[in-house]
């Protein structure tokens, strides 16, 4: 009865935990395109933008998260917390920064959405690229002999041949450390249980 009780309790507890735990031994590389890392000074315009338009259209058709937007401003603090959890996992990727190189069609002016500061800042042991293209097409390419295709392209094999005999070794040192965590979990729940 003892062992069907801790088995249940583990297969619920232990699944979340080696699941996160196989999204990070099994990713190898991670390319960011024109990812706000610092936030972005077209936040606080998007952020106007909204309050104008929930004036004029009833929040029931048009659901907007003005949480998001606030996150995404210049120096918020959501985007600092999320850079000071990520700082400590950045050396087990294989990180590719790509930012656009060309201003963004705003109707009423042409701008960068994300800066290349912000898109890729400069850290030790990753790589940068611009994109030729604005924000909205830096992930669209007319062909692959497009220049930024070609620069992706190229890191995603790179990252291909190194990647699965890193992951091997990554999945068995998970592996280890789940089957100790659940022994470990289990030896605690037999001492508290008082079996006669």
């Amino acid at each position: 009865m003892g062992q069907v009780y801790i088995g249940d309790i583990q297969s619920r507890t232990s699944a979340k935990i080696s699941h996160l735990h196989t999204i990070f031994a099994c990713t190898y590389g991670i390319l960011f395109f024109g990812t706000p890392h610092h936030g972005s000074s077209k936040a606080g315009a998007l952020s106007s933008l909204e309050k104008i338009v929930s004036l004029v259209v009833p929040k029931r058709i048009l659901q907007t998260s003005s949480g998001l937007v606030c996150a995404l401003k210049e120096d918020s603090e959501t985007l600092q917390e999320i850079a000071d959890q990520f700082a400590p996992l950045m050396k087990h990727f294989r990180i590719f920064f790509f930012w656009e190189q060309e201003r963004t069609d705003l109707k009423y002016t042409k701008d960068y959405i994300v800066d290349e500061a912000s898109a890729a800042p400069i850290l030790d042991d990753t790589e940068r690229s611009g994109i030729a293209a604005d924000h909205r097409n830096m992930c669209k390419f007319d062909s692959k002999n497009s220049p930024g295709f070609r620069t992706v392209a190229a890191a995603l094999r790179r990252y291909s041949v190194d990647a699965p005999s890193v992951i091997t070794v990554r999945l068995a040192r998970v592996g280890r450390i789940l089957h100790e965590q659940r022994l470990h979990e289990a030896d605690e729940l037999l001492q508290g249980l008082h079996i006669e």
